[in-house]
């Protein structure tokens, strides 16, 4: 510990002289290994903890007399974390609370999953009432000041999704976020950064699908930090088992929050994001798209040819909503057709559509092109029109299947595997157009409130992970209404690839291409892999065709104007796209690697500038990207690059622009001059 305090202290005051500058990398080499632990060592408060909740009415532990216990042969140690597994038992002998609690080794992040067990077989448990996943007190640096904390809005389909917020907290106050419709990402994104002064503090991740709440108080001293289900007041029946959000925490010591995000990215990289069989990350798709909903099946068969002929760089075709139902005819150019949400829940294939009674022509043609064939589906909502309700009407619950029930769980896998299995579906992607929230409410009786809501979230947990089981080489991608479910658990399962429906159409001016701009500066910290519809963008329009284009991205040609189905598209036009999509693939393998905000978080305005690299250590390449959006003031900015050794050279490629040869030194310190409403894209690989 006190050897981390004088490496900081040497060399942040050293003098430059050259022989310091080999100091200082010894120091900065030491610090990169010191640091990791010395924040485990403060943050371990996190797995020596317990949840909070009232049973029956009393604090828990108050009297003492919960028994507890290290789980004999729980104890793991792997590559990247060790784990444990502790359990905290009432009185009673009924309630036990499970905490399968990890830290990760490099990183300074512990989190655990909860999980409540009635150990009785013929009784219920008491009442556990307002229970907290994590209650902890942090100590701080000077007790006499504010702490802030820093979120980013969620999901609703608007401009300002994705934009920061910023709280601060005097002494003696507190402030709490909370999310009540049943979508973890519709108010807030659950990442959750408390700074207890420039240099220091925690993010806090809730691994919840559902609604949550968030209090920070700040008291002086400490800050007390409480997290769980927005609401709780439940018994549980005997032999029943329910999980409760899980919490991650890694600590940010001596960092600037930029350089913290930088931190957080190679967090979920390493840890979180969905990897294959053997262990290698999935990367995220590039895909064009054709609507289930078009009249016909030679319809999708032109999309995919017009890609085939034009060597468009996809490498996934996508059928979105709309190819299932009861016989019916859509509008002829419709992407999705007017009528998609109406047979939700009737998982037959459309023969009007599709008169084989399957997608296998357009499935088949797909794998014969060398392309990965991604099918939508919305498994979690059931409209009238499914046939399972005349048979099962249990299975529902206003519009929300419930996936609490197992034999409606069952009903869904069995169905949505079959389909999976018979297409050989490479992308399966989950849709969830609903707020379950008072659907949950209206289920529980007064001494079961949250028991709704935690049984469906671990039944749609289950339902993901035995797919993965069943399928391993399936990748998963995660909507719901854009957005609007995008946590810890999710992206450790599934791709969250739309960021907003908000990129749907047109929209005006360029509030849909600053919210591109914003999603990925902002939120790619947390979620690496994302894209969106890039339909808002108008053809020639680089500025807005970039500022969409993120780690993932997907194009509907007939969105165009009926390009393909009812027109043909320009050779002007083919070219251009060919170019931007050309552009994007080349891009896409460095998200694989470092992000540096070369910003701060960007808002809804058309004022500032916005700029982030992407950075391979592994490959000694990478690229930077830089807006400079229509009213934004000044008309040269200089950014600080990353992961960039200032007397190397390095061969760079612009956008539009020249190739040459620039010294580290100077891309390292880049200088770019913009005119209102332009961007610079450079590529650079080390010589």
């Amino acid at each position: 510990m006190n050897t981390f305090k004088k490496a900081i202290t040497v060399t942040a005051c050293a003098t430059p002289s050259p022989n310091h500058r080999r100091l200082t990398l010894l120091l900065v080499l030491l610090t990169a290994q010191v640091l990791p632990t010395m924040a485990l060592a403060q943050a371990s408060r996190l797995n020596a903890s317990w949840p909070a909740f009232d049973y029956d009415g009393k604090p828990a532990q108050a009297d003492g007399s919960y028994s507890k216990a290290i789980v004999a042969g729980s104890q793991i140690e792997t590559a990247g974390y060790t784990a444990e597994t502790r359990t905290m038992t009432a009185a009673d002998g009924r309630l036990q609370v499970r905490l399968d609690g990890k830290n990760y080794k490099g990183f300074p992040a512990e989190e655990y999953a909860v999980v409540l067990a009635n150990l009785s077989k013929t009784e219920p448990t008491g009442i556990a009432a307002n229970f907290r996943s994590l209650k902890i007190s942090l100590d701080k640096p000077e007790s006499n000041k504010p702490v802030v904390l820093d979120v980013l809005r969620g999901s609703t389909c608007e401009a300002t999704d994705f934009m920061p917020e910023e709280f601060t907290i005097a002494v003696g106050k507190e402030h709490v976020l909370t999310t009540t419709c049943g979508r973890s990402s519709n108010d807030f994104i659950p990442f959750l950064e408390l700074s207890l002064d420039d240099q220091n503090g925690y993010l806090f991740a809730v691994g919840w699908t559902g609604s949550w709440k968030a209090r920070f108080a700040n008291t002086g001293q400490a800050v007390e930090v409480e997290i769980g289900m927005e609401g709780t007041n439940f018994r549980l029946l005997p032999g029943e088992t329910i999980r409760q959000p899980s919490i991650l925490v890694l600590a940010r010591k001596n960092q600037t929050r930029r350089e913290f995000k930088t931190l957080v990215h190679r967090f979920m990289l390493e840890n979180k994001v969905p990897r294959d069989p053997k262990g290698q990350i999935i990367p995220p798709i590039l895909a064009v798209a054709s609507g289930g909903g078009n009249k016909t099946p030679k319809m999708m068969a032109d999309i995919l040819q017009y890609c085939v002929d034009n060597k468009m760089p996809f490498d996934t075709y996508w059928v979105d909503a709309g190819w299932y139902g009861a016989p019916h005819e859509d509008e002829l150019y419709s992407n999705c057709g007017p009528d998609w949400w109406k047979y939700v829940g009737d998982w037959r294939v459309n023969t009007t559509t599709h008169p084989t009674g399957d997608l296998l022509p357009i499935a088949n043609a797909v794998h014969k092109a060398g392309l990965r064939f991604l099918l939508w589906f919305e498994p979690e909502r059931m409209t009238d029109s499914a046939p399972i309700l005349q048979v099962h009407p249990e299975y529902r619950h206003g519009q929300l299947v419930d996936y609490g029930n197992p034999e409606a769980l069952r009903w869904v896998q069995d169905t949505v595997y079959g389909i999976l299995a018979k297409h050989k579906i490479d992308v399966y992607r989950q849709d969830f157009n609903m707020d379950p929230g008072s659907v949950w409410r209206s289920m529980d009786a007064a001494d079961r409130i949250g028991i709704a809501e935690a049984k469906h979230i671990t039944g749609m947990y289950k339902f993901l992970d035995d797919m993965r089981a069943r399928f391993p080489d399936i990748l998963q991608e995660n909507c719901s209404s854009g957005g609007r479910r995008i946590d810890i658990e999710m992206i450790s399962r599934a791709h969250t690839y739309c960021r907003s429906d908000y990129y749907i159409g047109r929209k005006p001016k360029d509030t849909a291409f600053i919210l591109g701009q914003n999603a990925t500066l902002n939120l790619i910290p947390y979620l690496p892999f994302q894209g969106c519809e890039f339909n808002c963008v108008p053809v020639g329009d680089e500025y807005a065709a970039f500022s969409i284009i993120s780690s993932g991205t997907v194009i509907t040609p007939s969105d165009f104007d009926g390009g393909i189905i009812r027109r043909e598209f320009t050779d002007n036009e083919t070219a251009w796209f060919k170019k931007v999509f050309d552009v994007a693939i080349r891009m896409r393998p460095f998200y694989i690697g470092d992000f540096y905000p070369l910003t701060d978080e960007t808002g809804a305005g058309d004022d500032v500038w916005c700029a982030w690299q992407c950075d391979r250590p592994d490959l000694k390449a990478g690229f930077a990207i830089v807006f400079r959006r229509g009213a934004a003031a000044d008309e040269s900015r200089t950014f600080k690059l990353g992961g960039i050794e200032s007397a190397a050279n390095y061969q760079t490629e612009f956008y539009n622009g020249p190739q040459r040869t620039m010294d580290g030194s100077e891309l390292q310190n880049w200088t770019v001059k913009l005119a209102p409403r332009s961007f610079q894209l450079v590529f650079y690989r080390k010589q």
